[in-house]
């Protein structure tokens, strides 16, 4: 039977792949207009509008082969469609490989195998459903925190390197299961960071963010190789997010950091050099920062108006679906306890002000475990033992694994016991507070 259909008046109406055909040829004049001339014109080399033909064939021929292949890198390639146009984000993953379509491919192969598997669980939108206890903790051990916006749109992003915490990291997380973290944070985090953007400027078009990195109490005994693994697992998630970075700013860096600074930027792609400022002077840095972000905008911890850091590390994150994630979970205790063969118990003082609730939980990888009380006084108020289930792995594979101490109300003074056995462990207390 033929696929020619004619109407009334005999004249032959177009088939299913005729419409498709004139819709792919509708959306490529969309896109070469919207390549030669944006809505809005990020006047840099490599975004749409400062295109020369070359660079747009380069651009066309990109599209076709994405369109050709498996749709998963198409995915990839416009993970930010709610919030970034096509043209934007073809261009942003072929200036990360300087217009070589054979080169992007190669990255979007590394990415693809972390892509899929984040993608099958919709990127861990429920993060304490993912990964078992609230984002705020995590935090609280790698405190790295999307709080406002930029001046010209772009989210920002601090990372407090000196309240880096790998042995607490430990006690939370395994590193194959680090990376829902990550996901959570780009997907639910800088996703809609981004979708603010033009709140703060209507002309916000590009996907990136402004990194803040504090240096401040940063010391060599948080350079250790768990440190590295967790940026390694980082990476792997932002190689599905190539070219996000609008600029870093390295703040209250120690006089030493010069000295490894300039070795580094020599191994660094002079582009992206271009894009780090290192100060060493806290006065500085702040006025930097003001620069480029708004005192309404800019965290209380660096002399603005925004909120606190942590009070937007018991926020963030609330994207997901379930009751638990739309609750404000601020950590008011956070101390690593370390019971030994030769120092059997150690013991935390925690004063509460009139926060009210607060539930403490103990986390660890410890397989010989240890018994946790909790005392208000001299008075017994909870008593946990702190072994390892089938939530705690196995003889070959050590898994982190949490044990509830107890719920108490402030204000009052509490103290935490924790008596090990065998050689002792690592044992992280942490204690949050709810608020729906």
């Amino acid at each position: 039977q033929s696929l020619m259909r004619s109407d009334s008046g005999g004249r032959r109406s177009p088939s299913a792949a005729d419409r498709m055909t004139e819709s792919m040829e509708r959306s490529t004049e969309r896109l070469l207009r919207d390549l030669r001339m944006p809505d809005v014109r990020v006047r840099e080399r490599g975004f749409p509008g400062e295109l020369d033909e070359s660079e747009l064939e380069t651009v066309k021929r990109f599209r076709a082969e994405l369109s050709a292949r498996d749709p998963v890198y198409g995915e990839i390639v416009r993970s930010f469609s709610d919030v970034e146009g096509e043209a934007y984000a073809l261009c942003r993953w072929l200036r990360a490989r300087k217009f070589d379509v054979d080169k992007v491919f190669e990255l979007l192969d590394q990415a693809r195998p972390n892509f899929e598997v984040a993608r099958s669980s919709d990127f861990y939108p429920d993060f304490e459903a993912a990964l078992g206890f609230p984002r705020s903790v995590f935090l609280s051990q790698y405190p790295a925190i999307f709080s406002g916006n930029a001046r010209n749109g772009c989210p920002v992003m601090y990372l407090r390197t000196g309240l880096i915490c790998p042995d607490g990291i430990k006690c939370l997380v395994s590193f194959d299961v680090a990376d829902r973290f990550f996901w959570n944070d780009v997907y639910y985090g800088l996703r809609s960071h981004l979708a603010r953007g033009r709140e703060y400027n209507p002309d916000f078009a590009r996907c990136e963010n402004i990194g803040v990195y504090d240096l401040k109490g940063l010391s060599r005994s948080q350079v250790t190789s768990d440190t590295f693994e967790m940026i390694k697992v980082a990476n792997g998630v932002m190689a599905s997010f190539p070219e996000t970075l609008h600029c870093l700013l390295i703040i209250n860096a120690p006089s030493w950091f010069g000295f490894i600074w300039a070795a580094i930027r020599k191994f660094i792609d002079p582009r992206t050099a271009s894009k780090i400022e290192v100060f060493t002077s806290q006065k500085s840095s702040i006025a930097r920062m003001k620069e480029l972000i708004d005192e309404t905008q800019l965290p209380a911890d660096y002399g603005g108006s925004g909120p606190s850091l942590d009070q937007a590390a018991a926020g963030s994150g609330s994207s997901g679906s379930s009751a638990s994630s739309r609750c404000s979970k601020l950590v008011v205790a956070n101390h690593l306890m370390t019971p030994s063969r030769k120092h059997k118990e150690r013991t935390h003082d925690v004063d509460l002000d009139g926060r009210g609730g607060v539930t403490f939980t103990i986390h660890t990888r410890c397989r010989s475990g240890a018994t946790a009380a909790l005392f208000r006084g001299e008075t017994l108020v909870s008593q946990v033992e702190v072994v390892p289930g089938d939530d705690g792995g196995d003889d070959k594979v050590e898994r982190p694994y949490s044990r509830t101490l107890g719920a108490v109300t402030g204000p009052g003074s509490y103290r935490v016991k924790i008596k090990g056995t065998g050689d002792g462990g690592t044992f992280l207390l942490i204690g949050t507070t709810t608020t729906a």
